[in-house]
């Protein structure tokens, strides 16, 4: 019984591990699925706030797929551990800071680094809303770990 218990709290402290490729893939997985948006009208001459990054038609393309797939792959084992009972809910709220801060930066890296004619309204609009845009999607991973930290402290157990 008691081997049975310590392999269960093993259990629910091993699934929040799946949070962990979260944080890489998502970024780049919005990055992948965003596409160039640079305005190509022409022969015109474009300006960037950043020279893009690219790995080739290929690389790029087999970097977002990998990212794609270990964020499904992360989400799956999240899925898994919520349905079973051996991961808390509460790390959810950290799930979803992960998504919203990753898919922001994916996208706001797609904006940087597009090609316009002219001035890029984007990137300033980017910088201006990136902190408190962070600071919103911050909120449901800082309620998770206050009801986590709760629920240690007093021995409370919490939903799972």
């Amino acid at each position: 019984m008691a081997r049975e218990k310590q392999r269960s709290n093993t259990l629910q402290k091993a699934y929040p591990l799946a949070l962990v490729p979260l944080v890489p893939a998502v970024p780049v997985a919005t990055w992948w699925l965003v596409g160039d948006l640079t305005d190509s009208s022409g022969d015109i001459v474009l300006d960037y706030a950043y020279q893009p990054v690219t790995f080739g038609g290929a690389g790029d393309v087999i970097l977002g797929v990998g990212a794609l797939l270990t964020a499904l792959a992360a989400f799956g084992v999240l899925i898994h551990g919520t349905l079973t009972g051996r991961m808390r809910r509460a790390w959810w709220g950290v799930a979803l800071s992960i998504l919203a801060i990753g898919a922001y930066l994916g996208w706001a890296q797609r904006v940087w680094t597009a090609g316009v004619v002219g001035a890029n309204f984007g990137v300033g609009l980017t910088a201006l809303f990136g902190v408190p845009f962070v600071i919103t999607f911050l909120l449901p991973s800082v309620w998770s770990l206050a009801v986590l930290r709760r629920a240690k402290r007093t021995g409370q157990v919490v939903p799972s």
